[in-house]
């Protein structure tokens, strides 16, 4: 953990959460790093609203005692139901290429999750960077018969 508590929201989250950029929100932000060679793996950062999250143990710079979702369902008292991944391939920038041991102009993967509780709430974004050449997409799924519906939707 590198940092919890209040903060404002980032634009890109702000449009995802319907707020206005800036509102305060607890974050909870991370860096996960290979445990043999010490090197940043995963910048990540969750953002909560303050209905949820305010004056909680989720503004402390500590593991929390379960997943972070399980928290946050327990906090609110809502149940995730829908999620939406959102991943853009981009060039690093600001501080990327430094924090990734990147040379510069190399491409990251940006994933935002944000998930909705049924009244369409929602209950928490997530947002994970990784360098674009350690990441590999599997993909299983069941093929639906002629007529039904897939369950899942892609967006290109």
């Amino acid at each position: 953990m590198v940092f919890a508590g209040r903060g404002p929201v980032p634009p890109h989250i702000a449009e995802a959460m319907g707020v206005e950029p800036g509102s305060e929100v607890v974050i909870r932000r991370r860096h996960l790093h290979d445990k043999a060679t010490g090197q940043l793996r995963e910048i990540g950062a969750s953002y909560v609203p303050l209905s949820h999250a305010a004056g909680t143990y989720l503004e402390d710079a500590t593991v929390v005692p379960k997943a972070l979702f399980l928290c946050v369902e327990e906090l609110s008292g809502k149940i995730y139901h829908r999620a939406q991944d959102t991943t853009v391939i981009r060039a690093a920038e600001r501080d990327e290429p430094g924090l990734f041991n990147l040379a510069g102009g190399e491409a990251i993967l940006h994933l935002v999750h944000t998930a909705r509780a049924a009244d369409d709430e929602v209950l928490e974004i997530s947002e994970s960077i990784w360098p674009a050449d350690e990441v590999v997409f599997i993909d299983e799924y069941d093929i639906p018969k002629h007529g039904e519906n897939p369950t899942s939707r892609s967006e290109i």
